[in-house]
Protein backbone atom coordinates (compact mmCIF):
# COMPACT_ATOMS: atom_id res chain seq x y z
CA UNK A 1 0.00 0.00 0.00
CA UNK A 2 2.63 2.27 1.07
CA UNK A 3 4.88 1.24 -2.08
CA UNK A 4 1.43 2.11 -4.20
CA UNK A 5 1.19 5.64 -2.60
CA UNK A 6 4.30 6.68 -3.09
CA UNK A 7 4.35 5.53 -6.81
CA UNK A 8 1.02 7.73 -7.27
CA UNK A 9 3.22 10.73 -5.69
CA UNK A 10 6.10 10.23 -7.69
CA UNK A 11 3.69 9.88 -11.03
CA UNK A 12 2.00 12.90 -9.62
CA UNK A 13 4.93 14.99 -9.40
CA UNK A 14 6.75 14.06 -12.61
CA UNK A 15 3.50 15.32 -14.36
CA UNK A 16 3.50 18.73 -13.10
CA UNK A 17 7.40 18.86 -13.58
CA UNK A 18 6.80 18.15 -17.18
CA UNK A 19 3.65 20.38 -17.42
CA UNK A 20 6.15 23.09 -16.50
CA UNK A 21 8.77 22.45 -18.80
CA UNK A 22 5.94 22.30 -21.65
CA UNK A 23 4.85 26.00 -20.46
CA UNK A 24 8.68 27.18 -20.56
CA UNK A 25 8.96 25.76 -23.80
CA UNK A 26 6.17 27.51 -25.26
CA UNK A 27 6.96 31.02 -23.90
CA UNK A 28 10.54 30.36 -25.43
CA UNK A 29 8.88 31.69 -28.84
CA UNK A 30 8.50 35.10 -27.88
CA UNK A 31 11.40 36.98 -27.00
CA UNK A 32 13.37 40.77 -26.58
CA UNK A 33 13.38 42.70 -29.90
CA UNK A 34 16.95 42.83 -30.82
CA UNK A 35 18.58 46.43 -31.31
CA UNK A 36 18.63 46.27 -35.48
CA UNK A 37 14.83 45.50 -35.08
CA UNK A 38 13.81 47.88 -32.95
CA UNK A 39 15.81 50.31 -34.89
CA UNK A 40 13.46 50.03 -37.92
CA UNK A 41 9.89 50.78 -35.77
CA UNK A 42 8.28 53.67 -35.69
CA UNK A 43 9.12 56.50 -33.50
CA UNK A 44 5.07 56.21 -32.53
CA UNK A 45 4.67 53.16 -31.09
CA UNK A 46 5.02 52.55 -27.28
CA UNK A 47 5.01 49.19 -26.66
CA UNK A 48 3.99 48.11 -23.60
CA UNK A 49 6.99 48.13 -20.75
CA UNK A 50 5.66 44.79 -19.21
CA UNK A 51 4.05 41.72 -20.15
CA UNK A 52 1.29 41.10 -17.95
CA UNK A 53 -0.71 41.26 -20.33
CA UNK A 54 0.74 38.39 -22.44
CA UNK A 55 1.86 41.62 -25.30
CA UNK A 56 5.12 40.19 -26.34
CA UNK A 57 6.87 40.01 -29.35
CA UNK A 58 6.56 37.27 -31.59
CA UNK A 59 9.64 35.56 -33.53
CA UNK A 60 9.72 33.36 -35.88
CA UNK A 61 12.58 31.87 -37.96
CA UNK A 62 11.98 31.26 -41.90
CA UNK A 63 13.11 28.16 -43.51
CA UNK A 64 12.47 28.75 -46.98
CA UNK A 65 13.73 30.05 -50.52
CA UNK A 66 14.71 33.43 -48.55
CA UNK A 67 14.85 31.87 -45.33
CA UNK A 68 15.53 34.50 -42.50
CA UNK A 69 13.71 36.18 -38.94
CA UNK A 70 10.60 37.83 -38.91
CA UNK A 71 8.98 39.38 -35.68
CA UNK A 72 5.70 40.83 -34.88
CA UNK A 73 6.62 43.84 -32.67
CA UNK A 74 3.56 45.19 -30.29
CA UNK A 75 3.71 48.84 -31.37
CA UNK A 76 0.24 50.66 -29.26
CA UNK A 77 -2.44 48.94 -26.92
CA UNK A 78 -5.73 50.08 -27.26
CA UNK A 79 -9.18 49.68 -25.87
CA UNK A 80 -10.10 46.82 -28.51
CA UNK A 81 -7.10 46.02 -30.73
CA UNK A 82 -3.29 45.87 -30.38
CA UNK A 83 -1.35 47.29 -33.45
CA UNK A 84 1.91 45.74 -34.11
CA UNK A 85 4.66 45.90 -36.87
CA UNK A 86 6.50 43.28 -38.79
CA UNK A 87 10.24 43.59 -39.37
CA UNK A 88 11.91 40.55 -41.68
CA UNK A 89 15.70 39.85 -41.85
CA UNK A 90 16.65 37.68 -44.35
CA UNK A 91 20.01 35.85 -43.03
CA UNK A 92 21.87 38.24 -45.64
CA UNK A 93 20.77 41.58 -45.51
CA UNK A 94 19.84 43.65 -42.86
CA UNK A 95 16.18 44.00 -41.12
CA UNK A 96 14.00 45.77 -42.60
CA UNK A 97 10.06 47.06 -42.15
CA UNK A 98 7.07 45.62 -44.02
CA UNK A 99 4.53 47.18 -45.35
CA UNK A 100 1.01 46.27 -45.97
CA UNK A 101 -2.57 47.24 -47.98
CA UNK A 102 -5.22 49.11 -46.62
CA UNK A 103 -8.57 49.45 -48.18
CA UNK A 104 -9.53 52.99 -47.10
CA UNK A 105 -12.40 55.57 -47.85
CA UNK A 106 -13.55 53.94 -51.27
CA UNK A 107 -9.11 53.56 -52.51
CA UNK A 108 -5.77 51.59 -51.68
CA UNK A 109 -3.46 52.66 -50.01
CA UNK A 110 -0.38 51.36 -47.42
CA UNK A 111 0.32 51.25 -44.17
CA UNK A 112 3.02 49.58 -41.61
CA UNK A 113 0.29 48.46 -38.90
CA UNK A 114 -1.21 45.08 -38.52
CA UNK A 115 -4.10 44.74 -35.90
CA UNK A 116 -3.73 41.87 -33.49
CA UNK A 117 -2.34 39.45 -36.05
CA UNK A 118 -1.78 36.14 -36.22
CA UNK A 119 0.96 33.86 -38.23
CA UNK A 120 1.10 30.16 -38.74
CA UNK A 121 4.87 29.30 -39.58
CA UNK A 122 4.08 26.20 -40.96
CA UNK A 123 1.05 27.30 -43.85
CA UNK A 124 3.17 31.02 -44.09
CA UNK A 125 -0.44 32.40 -43.65
CA UNK A 126 -0.76 36.01 -41.42
CA UNK A 127 -3.76 37.59 -40.76
CA UNK A 128 -5.37 40.53 -38.89
CA UNK A 129 -8.67 42.08 -38.16
CA UNK A 130 -8.98 45.58 -37.27
CA UNK A 131 -12.15 46.98 -36.12
CA UNK A 132 -13.05 50.79 -36.84
CA UNK A 133 -15.42 50.93 -33.45
CA UNK A 134 -15.26 48.36 -30.18
CA UNK A 135 -18.87 46.79 -31.33
CA UNK A 136 -17.47 45.95 -34.40
CA UNK A 137 -19.88 45.53 -37.84
CA UNK A 138 -17.03 47.49 -39.79
CA UNK A 139 -13.35 47.21 -40.39
CA UNK A 140 -11.65 44.58 -42.29
CA UNK A 141 -10.05 41.44 -42.29
CA UNK A 142 -6.52 40.66 -44.21
CA UNK A 143 -5.23 37.48 -45.48
CA UNK A 144 -1.19 37.57 -46.95
CA UNK A 145 0.54 34.20 -48.00
CA UNK A 146 4.62 34.14 -47.41
CA UNK A 147 6.55 34.05 -50.69
CA UNK A 148 10.30 34.47 -50.91
CA UNK A 149 10.66 37.08 -48.72
CA UNK A 150 7.24 39.14 -49.14
CA UNK A 151 3.79 38.61 -47.82
CA UNK A 152 1.55 38.36 -50.80
CA UNK A 153 -2.24 39.38 -50.31
CA UNK A 154 -4.73 36.41 -51.22
CA UNK A 155 -7.84 38.08 -49.63
CA UNK A 156 -9.33 41.44 -48.10
CA UNK A 157 -12.78 41.90 -46.45
CA UNK A 158 -13.86 45.20 -45.44
CA UNK A 159 -16.95 47.06 -44.71
CA UNK A 160 -16.59 51.17 -43.93
CA UNK A 161 -20.27 51.22 -42.98
CA UNK A 162 -20.78 50.67 -39.26
CA UNK A 163 -23.84 47.90 -39.54
CA UNK A 164 -25.23 45.74 -36.69
CA UNK A 165 -26.07 43.17 -38.69
CA UNK A 166 -22.68 42.10 -40.60
CA UNK A 167 -22.02 38.76 -40.07
CA UNK A 168 -19.03 38.32 -42.87
CA UNK A 169 -17.47 41.53 -44.03
CA UNK A 170 -17.77 41.73 -47.53
CA UNK A 171 -14.82 41.01 -50.19
CA UNK A 172 -12.95 43.85 -51.47
CA UNK A 173 -9.76 41.86 -53.00
CA UNK A 174 -9.85 38.04 -53.81
CA UNK A 175 -6.21 36.40 -55.44
CA UNK A 176 -6.74 34.61 -58.50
Amino acid sequence: MTFRILSWLAAAALSCSVGVTNAQQQTKTTTALPDEVIAQMSDTCAPPTDDSRGLVPQHYSLDDARSGDLWLAVCNVGAYQTTYEVIYQADDAAPRKLLFAQWRNGSWTGTDVLYDPSFDPDTGVLTDQYKDRGAGGCGGERTWQWENGYFRLTEYRAAEACNHNVSELPVIFEAE
